[in-house]
């Protein structure tokens, strides 16, 4: 590898590393977890069904902890530069 600066030499170095070791963890193992915001997904759609059954003040608790949750997603989306609100819909829609 070569580069401008040691220091970035070595960051791709270890950036490589770290995918090539990602890739051989994926052919080993069979069992997979969900990533990308789906674990928060799940939690948020959850929360939102259940404050439905609570009234008062603990409703929109609950509702508010919900949406906060659904910020990990939607930034992962940004990052991606794709656009957040179309990828939170098909999201909520793929979890119900």
């Amino acid at each position: 590898m070569r580069g401008g600066a040691d220091q970035f030499i070595k960051e791709a170095e270890r950036s490589l590393n770290d995918s090539i070791m990602v890739v051989r963890r994926a052919m080993k193992f069979s069992s997979i977890v969900a990533g990308g915001g789906a674990i928060e997904m799940e939690i948020s759609r959850y929360l939102r069904h259940h404050a439905r059954s609570i009234s008062g003040k603990t409703q929109l608790i609950i509702n508010s902890f919900a949406r906060a949750l659904e910020c990990i997603p939607r930034t992962i989306a940004e990052n991606a530069g794709l656009d957040s609100i179309e990828v939170l819909n098909r999201l909520r829609q793929k979890h119900a």
